[in-house]
């Protein structure tokens, strides 16, 4: 009999982790109106519908689509194509998603496979696929560039949570914005002569080197350099660590916790349960820990993720640069990439990937309520998302940021060297004692 545990895990995977769809509702008006055709390219877009049976929305007619949903996500470009000029309605041979990028050549337009992408016009459609899905399209809005040479790109779709997402577009390659789904690439009209977006950057992210992690623990707070030196924990042997401390895990009592190594050590503290050992079949270094109901979860570099009671997990599609962060909460989880993408599993919700950040992607924290988060980047920016606050970024001059950790009043940054820099009321910083390794 699996635990419940396990039944978040495999609900999370078999749902494909994010709904793509809104229920359906028709009014006597028509589809009910997510975006206003003035609100997006510039004032020249055409109305984002949601899920209906209704065939108008805001004046217009649908183009294409299916009697259950007329306002599917490959609707929105036919009928934004033919209001620009740049194809005559409907695309031939395409029932789903996916075939846009494969029929490509057939509808006269050209494609750029994800990896090769040199050149982004607005306009242009993103093609999205999850294994054995449909898939998803969306429409690029804009693209601009951020201090490190990457791009934004903005894009907008139909049939979809939210309308409006961002891609990270550096070195030919665009990070997805939904979990498990991978890029196909961008197909391009021919007749669309918009504004021509080159390049993407940096070909790929720097290899992070996780340090030991940061957790408030009872009425203090828990740091743990990557030699497994601990401050304000509970009087113990130091681990005989092989490889480095990369992060610790809380109990739920407040009165224990568990230290990680990157070779898959777990070293018991307080009430903290003994642990199981890494499975033979995961792969990469262990970079994080969080406590859950079976005891704890923990996530190699390639996102999967293993605990007492939980079989090993496969990596989730479609992701870029390393698993660097795993965060619990109610009826779910949360995996980060050092590329900022959010993997929410079972009840988790996502709430947005960071793509304007200058440096990668170093750890995230969710919010008390679990309808946020917020990560921190290595630089010290963060980015706050869903009911999460942006309270301050690390002051010019700090050392590198190695972990965030939320607190009811704000968040907690932890530097490399120790120091911890406190947002919201209270705010203050504060240093360690002597120390070896880095943080």
């Amino acid at each position: 009999m699996s635990t419940p545990l396990q039944q978040i895990i495999f609900t999370g995977l078999a749902a494909g982790l994010l709904a793509t769809t809104t229920p359906a509702e028709a009014t006597a008006a028509g589809a009910p109106l997510r975006l206003a055709g003035s609100g997006w390219f510039a004032g020249s877009g055409v109305p984002i519908c949601g899920s209906s049976t209704a065939t108008s929305c805001a004046g217009q007619r649908h183009v294409g689509g299916v009697s259950y949903n007329w306002w599917q996500c490959v609707e929105l470009p036919q009928r934004f194509y033919l209001k620009r000029g740049w194809h005559s309605g409907v695309f031939s041979g395409v029932g789903i998603a996916s075939q846009i990028f494969t029929r490509a050549a057939a509808l006269g337009m050209e494609r750029q496979a994800n990896g090769s992408i040199k050149s982004i016009v607005p306009g242009d459609m993103v093609v999205m696929n999850r294994s054995g899905a449909a898939g998803h399209v969306v429409v690029v809005e804009r693209v601009t560039v951020n201090k490190d040479g990457t791009r934004n790109v903005v894009t907008i779709g139909q049939n979809s949570q939210v309308v409006r997402n961002p891609m990270r577009w550096h070195g030919g390659r665009l990070d997805s914005f939904w979990a498990s789904y991978s890029v196909a690439g961008v197909v391009h009209a021919t007749k669309n002569m918009g504004i021509l977006s080159t390049g993407g950057g940096p070909v790929d992210y720097p290899a992070l080197v996780n340090g030991g992690g940061a957790r408030p623990f009872g009425t203090g707070f828990l740091s743990v350099t990557s030699t497994g030196q601990v401050f304000g924990g509970l009087p113990g042997a130091a681990p005989a660590v092989s490889g480095r401390v990369t992060d610790a895990a809380v109990t739920p009592s407040g009165a224990g916790y568990w230290l990680l190594s990157s070779s898959g050590q777990i070293f018991p503290y307080g009430d903290a349960a003994a642990p199981v050992a890494r499975p033979a079949t995961a792969v990469g270094e262990l970079v994080a820990i969080d406590a859950a109901p079976n005891g704890y979860l923990v996530t190699t570099s390639t996102g999967q993720v293993y605990g007492p009671g939980v079989w090993i997990t496969s990596s989730p599609e479609g992701y870029s640069g390393d698993f660097v962060d795993i965060e619990v909460t109610t009826g779910g989880y949360w995996l980060l990439t050092s590329a900022g993408q959010v993997h929410p599993f079972g009840a988790a919700k996502w709430y947005g990937n960071a793509t304007t950040f200058d440096r990668a992607i170093v750890a995230m924290s969710g919010t008390a309520s679990g309808k946020g988060y917020v990560m921190v980047d290595v630089a010290g920016g963060v980015h706050a998302f869903g009911d999460a606050k942006h309270l301050g970024d690390l002051p010019d001059g700090s050392a590198e940021a190695a972990d965030i950790a939320t607190t009811a009043t704000g968040y907690v940054i932890t530097t490399k060297t120790g120091v911890r820099h406190t947002f919201g009321p209270g705010a203050g910083v504060t240093h360690p004692g002597a120390f070896t390794g880095t943080f």
